[in-house]
């Protein structure tokens, strides 16, 4: 049975955070006092007598006060937990609401009996009822998540570098860095938030609390948030911490548009000044390819090739709002039938105008609007990975079942490219 947390359990949830992710005290104790309150989390539980007919699928709401209150049975017992972690995401200039999927876990004695199916599904559900039009995680292993339809959309660059003998400094260096946070944070806020919806199809939205928030998470881990300047001008900023025998520099922000090669190359410098640690590790998102140079030795330091890392999936909920997002290199329109196994309602044949300024997804009846190509069908796995994978990555597998005309419309598709979700939590 599927019930939403109510503030009864949160020792409960706490110990099986721990059991299944083993995090370090001090970061475990900065997701319950500064995160946990603001998610909505479902709880996958042993049904009691009682309780037969309380079904969290009834409750049409994802707000926590509003969802169905846990059943104070003592016969019950936690098997799973599900936390949607909210945020504001900016889809090609438009801001949306959704919730990141994070804290799935099943306690070992109830695994494969379909805990986290009714988990996801549930989730699915609710945040369609919700209004929002897709969601997304960040996976321990891609492969619990790829029978739930859910695909990669983002990637990260790394990069690996060892200091072999003193790295020379530029003759002139450009930034200035400090530990901890600017102090104008709305206007930080607003010079990023602008950069950011220039260079990302997806992204999620800064605030202040949102950059407070991730400082507390930072330094629960052990970690240190740099902001970087220009003649006393934010520039950007990034976060270090170590892991395994590097430092690892991630979480980088530029705010600038020039002499972003140098900007890496000076915060390196820092980090190298701060701690003498002699191997780092840069993690990137994919608009910094450019900027990383290719493998070889460099004036002291040794660059490692870099690496691709498959890192965020997302998942569709409801198409026909996905749609409005959406725009083609090519005038089309189609009768396309969607297969969803797990969404019921989104299950069916679409009605799909595609063009350059934009499209529109409607669903229809079977044997509706007749007059129109038939565009042959897809899932709603394929969709996703068309609408939220990069084209270099498509596959002849993505447009099985689709007509010709179908295939000319979904290759026409502009996917949500390239796309920046950094967190963690």
């Amino acid at each position: 049975m599927i019930i939403g947390e109510n503030g009864r359990h949160r020792d409960e949830i706490y110990a099986m955070w721990q059991r299944n992710f083993h995090d370090p005290v001090p970061y475990a104790d900065f997701y319950f006092a500064e995160v946990y309150g603001n998610n909505d989390i479902l709880l996958n539980v042993t049904e009691g007598e009682e309780d037969q007919n309380l079904k969290g699928s009834d409750v049409p709401e994802i707000k926590a006060a509003e969802m169905l209150n846990a059943p104070e049975n003592s016969a019950q017992v936690i098997r799973g937990m599900l936390h949607l972690n909210p945020y504001t995401l900016t889809v090609r200039g438009r801001d949306m609401k959704a919730h990141y999927i994070v804290g799935v876990a099943t306690d070992e004695q109830f695994r494969r009996q379909g805990v986290m199916r009714e988990l996801l599904a549930e989730t699915f559900s609710r945040l369609r009822r919700s209004g929002e039009s897709f969601t997304y995680l960040m996976p321990a292993d891609e492969n619990y998540y790829l029978p739930f339809d859910f695909r990669f959309g983002i990637r990260q660059l790394e990069q690996e570098i060892e200091c072999f003998g003193k790295a020379v400094p530029p003759e002139q260096e450009r930034f200035s860095f400090q530990a901890g946070l600017p102090e104008d944070l709305e206007e930080v806020c607003r010079m990023e938030n602008a950069r950011r919806e220039k260079q990302f199809a997806v992204c999620t939205r800064i605030t202040p609390d949102y950059l407070r928030r991730m400082e507390k998470e930072v330094r629960s881990d052990f970690g240190r948030l740099v902001t970087a300047y220009r003649n006393g001008v934010y520039a950007g900023r990034f976060v270090m911490g170590a892991e395994n025998d590097c430092m690892v520099l991630s979480q980088v922000v530029y705010a600038g548009t020039e002499d972003r090669q140098e900007f890496l190359h000076e915060a390196l410098l820092y980090s190298e000044r701060e701690y003498h640690y002699g191997r780092y590790q840069l993690i990137l998102d994919e608009t910094w390819k450019e900027e990383l140079r290719a493998p070889g030795n460099y004036q002291g330091v040794r660059l490692l090739p870099v690496r691709e890392k498959k890192i965020i999936m997302f998942r569709i909920l409801d198409l026909e709002k996905t749609g409005t997002d959406l725009c083609s290199d090519v005038e089309a329109a189609c009768r396309i039938r969607v297969r969803d196994d797990f969404l019921k309602e989104q299950d069916g044949v679409y009605l799909w105008h595609a063009g350059k300024q934009g499209s529109t997804i409607r669903k229809i009846s079977a044997d509706e609007e007749p007059q129109i190509t038939d565009g042959g069908s897809i899932s709603i796995a394929a969709l996703t990975e068309l609408i939220f994978g990069r084209r270099e990555d498509r596959t002849e597998e993505m447009y099985e079942g689709l007509t010709a005309e179908g295939r000319a419309l979904m290759e026409g598709l502009r996917p949500l490219q390239p796309c920046c979700i950094q967190e963690i939590v």
